[in-house]
């Protein structure tokens, strides 16, 4: 049974991501779970052939193991790439393939209005290898390119920003990177690949926290990268040197979510436009974050890019600033309060005390984040239900 078939549909490929490889003539519906930190060999030569890929196997689980080997397989065959490598969180996977591409002395451009993990890494941690970073607004083309030197090895973007939701025209930055020889590296968490797929749009590399949507049952942790062959080898060699290797455990748990993946996707895309559309009418709510909204500057790339809907996430901030969002959430009872997002239960985040904490005032004004902004994850629930409590809380906050 193979998830790779190129012939057939997202969906259909989704479907089958969970099933077992390899085991006999009588094959496993789900596949196992190999909970083993090491293989035995019968001979120097065997052991030759599997670290020269001469030969299938497996040798130590920092290099990988079948779990890790059948997730990546699922999901360069979802985002359409030549191969991919899982780490051990979405910010490893991200320091990996930049680290691939660049090295001291080098420079990198991302989005500034990137997730607050990615901007940590990029104005904290880079910096101190000798990664020389610049901050650009990726929707100003001009100043994108203007931003690129000729010692710039990577262009990171998002396909839609955390927490602000502004839509990454990805073909526009693809031309553009490869018109002067820069890779282009797309976070596409947001909207996986049953929405948009970055490759097929010139993207370079297309990274995922695992624990988001493919996962989507905040069980498993990881993070992915896909792209070429070759350059995702290169990552690879990091995630092994840096030991920042997937386990089976949380590679076989992300792969049990993966077969519902598209059905989640389109699930959370229709409730998050009908909340979207109820927070838009509310007068407690100052501004609504959503590319499904004719209102939002994105909606009209989004709707040539993206495919069967816009997303689970909504972004919306409240007047009355922190002391009103404190009520909001105390007066929340379905809707969970949760520094993360992408579960299949409807959840909410406070951006200026999470993702984005520690963040100076005119960081965050620059990354168009104010004190009464919350960044919702919409659920699969019965919508009713979804905008009843969101409705109760906004009694309270007001």
């Amino acid at each position: 049974m193979d998830h790779t078939h190129r012939s057939w549909r997202l969906g259909t490929r989704l479907a089958r991501a969970g099933r077992a490889q390899g085991a006999g003539a009588a094959e496993p519906l789900v596949q196992p779970l190999y909970q083993s930190t090491v293989f035995a060999f019968e001979s120097v030569a065997q052991v030759d052939a599997v670290y020269d890929r001469q030969a299938a196997g497996h040798v130590y689980y920092r290099m990988g193991t079948p779990n890790t080997a059948a997730l990546e397989s699922a999901v360069a065959s979802a985002e359409g790439g030549e191969a991919a490598v899982a780490a051990a969180s979405g910010m490893g996977a991200i320091t990996a393939v930049v680290l691939a591409l660049a090295g001291q002395g080098d420079h990198v451009v991302a989005d500034r209005h990137a997730y607050g993990g990615t901007f940590g890494l990029l104005t904290q941690e880079l910096p101190r290898l000798g990664l020389d970073t610049a901050l650009v607004d990726a929707d100003d083309l001009t100043a994108v390119e203007a931003a690129l030197r000729p010692n710039t090895r990577a262009l990171l973007v998002e396909t839609l920003t955390n927490p602000t939701l502004r839509v990454g025209d990805i073909p526009r930055l693809a031309a553009l990177g490869r018109a002067r020889g820069i890779p282009v590296v797309v976070d596409n968490t947001f909207t996986t690949p049953v929405l948009v797929r970055p490759l097929d749009l010139g993207a370079d590399v297309v990274v995922h926290s695992l624990a988001k949507y493919l996962g989507g049952h905040s069980a498993g942790m990881g993070g992915i990268a896909v792209g070429r062959a070759a350059l995702i080898e290169a990552a690879r060699s990091k995630v092994v040197h840096f030991g920042s290797s997937l386990g089976s455990f949380d590679a076989w748990m992300v792969g049990q979510g993966l077969p519902t993946l598209a059905l989640r996707v389109r699930a959370h895309s229709q409730n998050a436009l009908i909340v979207a559309r109820f927070l838009s009418e509310q007068p407690a709510v100052g501004r609504v974050l959503y590319p499904g909204l004719p209102s939002h500057p994105g909606h009209a790339l989004a709707s040539r890019l993206f495919s069967g809907g816009f997303g689970g996430m909504v972004a919306f901030s409240l007047k009355g600033g922190r002391p009103a969002v404190e009520c909001f959430v105390n007066g929340l009872d379905l809707v969970a309060f949760a520094p993360s997002l992408a579960d299949v239960t409807t959840t909410i985040s406070y951006p200026v005390a999470t993702s984005h904490r520690g963040l100076s005032a005119a960081t965050l004004a620059a990354m168009d984040i104010d004190d009464g902004m919350l960044r919702l994850s919409v659920g699969i629930e019965d919508v009713g239900d979804i905008v009843a409590d969101l409705a109760t809380a906004l009694k309270s906050a007001t």
